[in-house]
């Protein structure tokens, strides 16, 4: 019953999309650090989104958003992620394990939890707790 109810759900479908274009994006980022300095791989990313960026803005009928605060955020955004994908594309052209600098980076989710507990009050039941400590601890073994 639960598994139906999250089968049918539409973040669920958007979340699989979201695992399958981050997966390909991670071993692209590894293939091209390999030939490339990581400045160079970080703007031909920037360059990639253009294409998205314009069918958002058609599909939008060319209709800015008008919250400064919103706007605010998704700039930010844009910078907090450009200097990470610098920072990825470094650890990937130091020609490290890819899997080991894959699953290093995702634990950026440990930050978001800490972030939404400390800004906007969230709250961890204690098995939440208790998977973050398993996500620290398996980064830790899996290094090894």
């Amino acid at each position: 019953m639960i598994l139906n109810d999250t089968l049918k759900a539409r973040w669920f479908w958007y979340s699989m999309a979201c695992v399958l274009c981050w997966g390909g994006w991670a071993m692209l980022s590894k293939l091209g650090s390999r030939e490339i300095p990581p400045e160079t791989m970080q703007f031909l990313f920037t360059v990639g989104t253009i294409p998205v960026c314009v069918v958002l803005l058609v599909a939008r009928r060319f209709r800015m958003e008008r919250s400064p605060k919103g706007i605010s955020y998704g700039v930010l955004n844009g910078v907090l992620s450009g200097v990470g994908g610098l920072a990825l594309f470094a650890a990937y052209h130091t020609n490290s394990n890819t899997s080991l600098v894959t699953s290093a980076t995702a634990l950026y989710p440990m930050v978001t939890v800490a972030l939404a507990v400390l800004i906007l009050r969230e709250r961890l039941r204690p098995v939440q707790a208790v998977g973050l400590v398993f996500a620290a601890l398996a980064i830790v073994i899996f290094s090894m």
